[in-house]
């Protein structure tokens, strides 16, 4: 007996409740079990608790077995592991990858090759890593910083092409350091010039596009205190700031000196002399990347992604002191928000598509395939990768995600049901590694795996009588108790963490 969609929401309501009270490849499946734990442990926690809540911000939620790895050594323990993300072993995730045929190759190589190609690779590597990475935080602020610096893949058909290095040599290697470094490696990406049309700007035909967004949404923020005239002087200044057409620069980052605007100008109050040519560029990026202004903005949108969508104002002044006092270190802002009151007392807040979709995957230990699945799922859920239009980046905030639910719970009824191709939730594995086999016992499992503590009695009368306690080796009891870990995965409890 399967599960019809009344009976699904029927069951919903119990958490919703509750929340509100409270406010496959070969490859694939190697890398899965070798994941999962020998041994698990119904929860014994009636609430969770701040070490669950990192587990779900700084990362995409725990697998079976992580939260008790973290717990043993500690919150504090976790979060300098996770800043340090070349002291985790990942060999896993790397496994998923190293089998791609476009995303290794330079943009010289990657010319010519089919954008779609690009396309599937970028957002398979990215879900891969998101999925199965020990390195979480590090895969949390990839995204975050792809939002902020955000390329929209449909731009023109290369961008697909330049996306890919741009994700490779300029996010990821930044993600973790230094923003003045992430920034100066973002304003040399062909990806991004390309992007916001520098490269049409030239001395004498100003293109203002990067300009503004490099002030708007990169650094300073829309309040920043910058006028048009500031905006109209860094569009002179990044003149001749082009990406290569043809020959051995094809693609790649080009400052054309006979395009730039050579005369003096004054950008948001820096003098830059005349003939400085691309070192007009340099000394404003520097002002920029220490500026009080891209400090509080940083810092906004870095307590608002991980602590709540109102980011709490004495958060943000502690975190941009920390900016400023450390020139732009991104560790040391993630430490202070992590180890803050106001992220232990932080209220819920809605998974993203994308996040709901990878921690689903992650907390019923999937084993995931190669294929175009995620993206195809992506889609459907509202959150295809790179594939915002505007240059904001993914909007962060519940308001402009929680019209669009339904998406979710199909998702969660595919997942646990086998209808996904080449994913597979291994829920019968971790019930025997657990020693578990009743029906009420299971779901008391899954829900330590999926909501960080154990139903309460609120939420557990109807989900028990719906499930019953007989035996899994009963088919009708494991087919709903497979519902009911999908309705565990499609509650409030779960979207809100």
């Amino acid at each position: 007996m399967s599960l019809s969609r009344r009976d699904f929401l029927k069951l919903g309501s119990a958490t919703a409740v509750a929340v509100s009270a409270s406010a496959c490849s070969a490859v694939g499946r190697q890398v899965a079990q070798n994941q999962l734990p020998e041994t698990l442990a119904p929860p014994n926690r009636t609430s969770s608790d701040t070490l669950w809540r990192l587990l779900n911000r700084a990362g995409y939620g725990p697998r079976p077995g992580d939260y008790e790895q973290a717990q043993e050594i500690g919150l504090e323990a976790y979060l300098e592991e996770q800043l340090h993300p070349d002291t985790i072993e990942d060999s896993a995730a790397n496994l998923l990858i190293r089998n791609l045929t476009l995303y290794p190759m330079d943009i010289d190589q990657l010319l010519g090759q089919e954008e779609r190609d690009a396309t599937q690779e970028l957002t398979w590597a990215t879900a891969a890593r998101a999925i199965y990475s020990r390195r979480q935080l590090y895969e949390a602020m990839v995204e975050f910083w792809s939002d902020h610096f955000n390329i929209y893949l449909r731009k023109n058909q290369v961008m697909p092409l330049l996306k890919l290095v741009d994700d490779r040599d300029v996010i990821r290697p930044h993600a973790l350091g230094s923003f003045r470094d992430l920034l100066t490696a973002s304003a040399h990406s062909p990806a991004m010039l390309a992007y916001l049309d520098n490269t049409r700007n030239v001395a004498g035909d100003v293109n203002e596009n990067y300009a503004r967004e490099l002030m708007e949404l990169h650094t300073l923020g829309v309040n920043g205190g910058y006028t048009q005239q500031d905006v109209q002087e860094m569009a002179r200044a990044l003149t001749g700031w082009t990406v290569g057409r043809r020959g051995r620069n094809q693609g790649k980052f080009q400052f054309t000196a006979e395009q730039h605007d050579k005369a003096a100008k004054t950008v948001f109050g820096l003098s830059l002399p005349a003939g400085q040519g691309a070192k007009d560029v340099d000394d404003v990026l520097a002002m920029l990347a220490a500026h009080p202004a891209t400090a509080e903005f940083i810092a906004t949108k870095l307590v608002r992604r991980f602590v709540a969508d109102d980011p709490p104002a004495s958060l943000v002044a502690q975190v941009s002191q920390t900016f400023l006092q450390t020139d732009g270190n991104i560790k040391a802002m993630l430490r202070v928000i992590f180890l803050s009151d106001e992220f232990a007392a932080a209220p819920p807040k809605l998974k993203r598509p994308y996040t709901f979709m990878v921690s689903a995957l992650r907390a019923v230990g999937a084993d995931v395939g190669v294929s175009r699945e995620l993206g195809n799922w992506l889609r459907r859920l509202g959150q295809p990768l790179f594939h915002w239009p505007p240059p904001d980046g993914y909007p962060d905030t519940a308001a402009d995600w929680a019209a669009n639910l339904l998406p979710r719970w199909n998702f969660a009824l595919a997942l646990v049901n086998g209808r996904i191709p080449r994913t597979t939730a291994p829920l019968t594995d971790l019930a025997q590694s657990a020693n578990v086999d009743s029906g009420t016992a299971v779901l008391d499992l899954f829900a330590g795996l999926t909501l960080g503590r154990s139903l309460t009695p609120a939420e557990v009368q109807p989900f028990t009588t719906y499930v019953g306690s007989a035996p899994l080796d009963n088919p009708a009891t494991r087919q709903r108790l497979h519902d009911a870990v999908a309705l565990l995965l499609a509650s409030p409890a779960f979207q809100w963490t």
